[in-house]
């Protein structure tokens, strides 16, 4: 019983060796995908674009090997300290792409790399504030920003054209008031950099206001026992009013012009200033007229 095991298991050894044998004689092209990796460009310069981030190679080994190759492992180095401002092509060999002796490189794909370099150049440029849905709004929005103004670092074609920067857009609240603070960050062009990247941002908010006008009764307030006539009995207010309170109307009828009258005044016609009250956010420019006349009897 003991010689047949050893029997079975001689000839599966014998059938694997020659399995082995037939099919590593024979030699298969299989396409790989080869990682690119740049080192070394020299300080000051700066790749305008996005350099190819990989090669797909043609290997050629034996054929119980060769689809064992793991593409995470095959690394093409590209020495960037040659490359000069312009136009650069650099020539990729099958030598370049570093392999075991079993297998043999046939082909890559592209045989020649593209590369633009460009002269990184350093701006100072002011920051602009940005906000979300601020068009329709009802109030005026000052914002500060701090620092005013970014460096900016980045390809000279780049950066020629950029006079200014944007922050990202900021919400607002749906009923804004006083002021907030946030920091926010930069919106960059493509390979540019800024120091600092992000800005603090104080916001404001002024409600917008428009002029208009208003006749007010004129009121007395007068706890004597004689009898009282104000002249002219109506005013003509020019104010200040919210944009708000213009579009819900019925400001007008919140608006009071009242003369306080002493009880104790004599009979006979006496000048008075009046007093006027005014709705929340109103501001008062003028008064026509600014005295009125109290008849007392």
């Amino acid at each position: 019983m003991n010689s047949l095991w050893y029997s079975r298991i001689l000839a599966l050894l014998l059938a694997v060796l020659s399995w082995y044998l037939v099919t590593g004689r024979e030699r298969v092209d299989s396409w790989v995908r080869v990682r690119v990796e740049m080192s070394g460009l020299a300080d000051g310069l700066v790749l305008l674009g996005a350099p190819r981030d990989h090669l797909d190679v043609l290997v050629r080994g034996p054929k119980g090997l060769v689809r064992s190759v793991d593409p995470a492992e095959l690394v093409y180095t590209l020495d960037a300290s040659k490359l000069v401002p312009g136009r650069n092509t650099v020539v990729v060999g099958p030598d370049a792409v570093a392999l075991s002796r079993l297998f043999e490189v046939v082909e890559v794909r592209p045989a020649n790399l593209e590369f633009f370099v460009e002269r990184r150049v350093t701006r100072t440029v002011p920051v602009l504030g940005a906000f979300k849905d601020a068009s329709a709004r009802d109030y005026t929005i000052v914002s500060q920003l701090d620092p005013p103004k970014v460096a900016l670092s980045g390809p000279e074609s780049v950066l020629q054209d950029v006079d200014e920067v944007l922050v990202e857009p900021m919400a607002l609240p749906d009923a804004p008031s006083g002021a907030f603070e946030a920091y926010v960050r930069l919106v960059l062009p493509d390979q540019v950099e800024a120091n600092p990247r992000t800005v603090k941002a104080r916001v404001q908010f002024r409600q917008n206001v428009r002029e208009a006008v208003a006749e007010a009764p004129v009121r007395v307030a007068y706890q004597g026992p004689a009898s009282i006539r104000v002249a002219p009995e109506n005013v003509t207010l020019r104010l200040r009013v919210p944009v708000p309170l213009l579009r819900e109307g019925g400001w007008r009828g919140l608006v009071d012009a009242y003369v306080e009258v002493p009880p104790a005044t004599p009979p006979g016609r006496h000048e008075y200033a009046y007093k006027v009250t005014l709705p929340q956010g109103c501001e008062l420019i003028q008064a026509k007229p600014e005295r009125v006349s109290v008849f007392v009897k």
